[in-house]
């Protein structure tokens, strides 16, 4: 198989675009709730078996959904999930789902995020005001001895079509299919922490950047090629 410097080139770009991936994934590795992705490039047909440098296929991007361990953090807000389902979100462009339960009151006492976005329970947002709060395994949430609500805990029918926002939480492209979690634990003062493993990140983001390296060496080496062979048609002629 031969190659010119556009094959090289674009092979090279799409290592540039999956160093973006690995770079994001080691910054966010601790940022609670956040699941590592990956971009990944499917070669078909016969580019696939001459091992072709440039995509004749398609891009891929995979999100990691397990769960990251919970660290205490004894702040009564601070919910974490185990198990599958994420919290609801309500934001200024619409409903968003996240893993990252680090909430606070704001002075309407309204549960929400750090980022001023609204928590959702199953009736709507959620008020919490009083002395004794308590928010049970289900999620259900009491104030001095009396219910005030439930967390709306969601979960996704294909997770596989979910979207990653600029915020790091995801949303409904369409084809998720959000739909009522029945299989998770709420735990109250305690954080679930990225699921990120830097230390793979790191050997991934070195090993990316050689290959681009080594594509920057081929393409001196045929740019130095030309030149050659320019000067010695030049010559013949």
């Amino acid at each position: 198989m031969l190659y010119d410097v556009n094959d090289v080139a674009i092979a090279g770009a799409r290592k540039l675009t999956q160093l973006d991936f690995v770079a994001n994934n080691v910054a966010n590795s601790s940022t609670p709730g956040f699941k590592s992705e990956h971009l990944y490039y499917a070669m078909k047909g016969r580019a696939a078996q001459e091992n072709s440098l440039v995509d004749l296929g398609q891009t891929a991007t995979t999100i990691d959904f397990s769960q990251g361990t919970l660290n205490r953090t004894g702040n009564k807000f601070d919910l974490a999930i185990e198990g599958g389902g994420f919290f609801t979100i309500q934001t200024k462009n619409g409903i968003a789902y996240t893993r990252n339960g680090n909430f606070i009151l704001n002075k309407n006492n309204e549960l929400i995020t750090p980022a001023g976005d609204y928590v959702l329970g199953e009736a709507g947002k959620i008020v919490i005001s009083g002395e004794s709060v308590g928010i049970d395994a289900d999620g259900s949430i009491q104030v001095d001895g009396s219910a005030v609500g439930k967390l709306k805990i969601a979960a996704f029918s294909n997770p596989g079509d979910v979207n990653r926002s600029a915020s790091g939480q995801y949303v409904d492209g369409g084809k998720v299919g959000p739909k009522k979690a029945d299989n998770y634990h709420v735990a109250s003062g305690y954080l679930e922490m990225s699921n990120v493993n830097a230390v793979k990140e790191m050997v991934d983001m070195m090993d990316i950047q050689r290959t681009f390296e080594t594509y920057q060496k081929i393409i001196l080496t045929m740019s130095d090629f030309d030149k050659i062979s320019t000067n010695r048609i030049g010559k013949l002629i």
